[in-house]
């Protein structure tokens, strides 16, 4: 039989009655199925090892006895056999996690972290073990909008324990990725961390690709769009700027965790290291993408408020334009107006002749008196209206 994905899957499973009779014996691994799905959402545990002839479903409960097994196998400290195992655990119980924990002599401040599955993005390190805390960014289904989902990792010098409570594309891409190593197996416990590092940022990776592509091409639009296309383009420059900003938040995220792990020399194996400064190579790449799509946006949110400065200005000049040609038209017509009504009133006014009533001028003296109260009564409400 050719060398294909060879690893052993332990799923969970309500009904199981099975329990695992071995837990370093050799032989080949099963081929996993092409059309199983191992990964689909709900609870799930397995367990990938080296070598091992175990391939049946397991549960909550045969998890402890192997873990147990394990532990005092041949009177020796805990997973000091030299095969290697990952545990992958996901929607598990908060009493289970709690049981895990117990076994595993974790502190109870990793434990309540694990449980609340809302830590911040850490790598912390004890005596025997190491404690990461990764998020993984994803759509949603059936929308655009980006969610983040927590891993937690523990790590020990022969085992790691993946404990999630949703369905992770890394897990996936990881599983994928075993089918490459040298043997088809497991190479190492450490193995897990570089590769769920590496798949996460691969994740990242593609969004921060898809992010500089929109900020060339507002860049490309924002001197040439007007009118109403302009305000979705004001639009987008603003879920840009947040999307480069939750996307720099994880990537530094990453970036942090990374650099504490290349510190660590007990528990990651040595040539994991040049992994981990490739991941790291990827990860500074996408911080400077990010920093310069940041420095674009903000000179694009300035040119655009530019731009709209300019458009505001020529429109308040067209405005004074017109005004004043309204003035100039106003200033011609207003004086005649103002003559022909005078004149046209049905009273008599000086120079008229052969008016019937006599020669009083008291009706034309109390018009005018009326128009000039008025026009100063007016004009005292306009000044303190701050008008004139």
């Amino acid at each position: 039989m050719t060398k294909e994905f060879e690893f052993d899957i332990l799923r969970q499973s309500q009904n199981s009655s099975n329990h695992l009779s071995s837990s370093g014996g050799g032989g080949a691994a099963s081929v996993v199925s092409k059309n199983k799905t191992i990964l689909d959402e709900g609870r799930h545990i397995f367990i990938t090892n080296q070598t091992t002839t175990v391939n049946e479903e397991v549960s909550f409960k045969e998890l402890i006895e192997f873990l147990k097994e394990q532990m005092n196998d041949n009177n020796k400290d805990k997973y000091e056999n030299k095969i290697h195992y990952w545990v992958d655990l996901q929607g598990i119980e908060n009493d289970e996690i709690s049981e895990l924990c117990d076994l595993l002599s974790i502190h109870p401040l990793t434990k309540k972290d694990i449980i609340r599955q809302e830590t911040r993005e850490k790598c912390e390190f004890f005596s025997n073990h190491i404690f990461l805390v990764v998020n993984e960014i994803h759509y949603a289904p059936g929308s655009n909008v980006l969610v983040a989902a927590t891993l937690n990792l523990l790590l020990f010098s022969r085992i790691v324990f993946t404990i999630h409570n949703e369905e992770l594309l890394s897990t996936h891409q990881v599983i994928r990725m075993l089918k490459y190593t040298q043997n088809g197996g497991l190479p190492s416990s450490g193995w897990i961390i570089y590769a769920y590092l590496d798949s996460i940022v691969d994740i990242y990776i593609d969004l921060v690709d898809k992010i500089m592509l929109e900020t060339q091409s507002l860049d490309e639009l924002v001197l040439v769009l007007s009118g109403i296309k302009q305000n979705e383009l004001f639009t987008r420059i603003g879920l840009a700027g947040r999307r480069v900003t939750n996307l720099h938040s994880g990537v530094f995220g990453k970036s942090e965790i990374i650099s504490v792990l290349l510190r660590d020399e007990k528990l990651i194996p040595s040539d994991m290291m040049r992994y981990l400064n490739n991941v790291q190579d990827h990860v500074l790449r996408m911080l400077q993408k990010l920093a310069l799509s940041q420095r674009l946006l903000s000179n694009l949110n300035n040119i655009y408020m530019a731009r709209v400065s300019l458009e505001v200005s020529d429109a308040s000049n067209s405005v004074n334009r017109n005004m004043r040609k309204f003035t100039a038209i106003s200033t011609v017509f207003i004086p005649l107006t103002l003559l022909s009504g005078i004149m046209g009133m049905n009273v008599r006014f000086p120079g008229m002749v052969g008016f019937p009533g006599g020669d009083s001028y008291y009706y034309f003296i109390g018009i005018l008196l009326i128009m000039l109260v008025f026009s100063v009564v007016v004009s005292s409400l306009f000044y303190r209206a701050k008008w004139l």
